[in-house]
């Protein structure tokens, strides 16, 4: 047990970059299954997600910091460095803007803010038929499951390239 024990990470970095990576790829995901189902689950999914994604992300980027003071003079590292750091920014905007998309369209969701329609009782006035039931599950509008789509792509693609290039800095060899 010494051996563990021995050793310890000097730096959160490693540590914290897996939580963006995954929270924002099933972020992606919650938001693929919110266009083709329509259910708030899936919207409801994706805002917790891209939340929390931002918030790891922008940890991530924090911690980077102290780490790449920590390793300058690395060739690879040098090269790649400023690309990574690059990625890391359009992750956590783009993280942002998901988050943002995700929470505006479940805003105007919510009952109380929209404008409610009269519903009719069920039962109707003597001699008149009762309305057909209200089906129990409707899809959500379009227009909100595609505003998602694109800010939540665009922060799955960007957390994927930004920790390719972390993989080359810390796996990378020559070809």
């Amino acid at each position: 047990m010494d051996l563990i024990t021995d050793y310890r990470i000097p730096f959160l970095h490693p540590l914290m970059v897996h939580f963006p990576l995954v929270l924002l790829l099933l972020g992606a995901g919650a938001a693929g299954m919110y266009l083709l189902f329509g259910r708030a689950v899936w919207r409801q999914a994706g805002l917790v997600l891209f939340v929390l994604g931002t918030v790891s992300a922008w940890m991530a980027e924090e911690t980077g910091h102290a780490l790449e003071h920590a390793v300058e003079g690395d060739p690879i590292v040098e090269e790649v460095v400023a690309r990574h750091e690059q990625g890391a920014e359009w992750t956590l905007w783009a993280s942002a803007l998901a988050a943002f998309a995700f929470g505006l369209v479940s805003v105007a969701r919510v009952p109380t803010l929209r404008r409610r329609r009269p519903t009719p009782s069920a039962e109707g006035e003597e001699g008149e038929e009762a309305p057909p039931p209200r089906p129990r599950r409707r899809r959500e509008p379009l227009w909100g499951r595609l505003l998602v789509l694109i800010p939540a792509g665009l922060a799955a693609a960007a957390v994927a390239w930004t920790a390719h290039l972390g993989g080359i800095m810390v796996w990378g060899v020559p070809r």
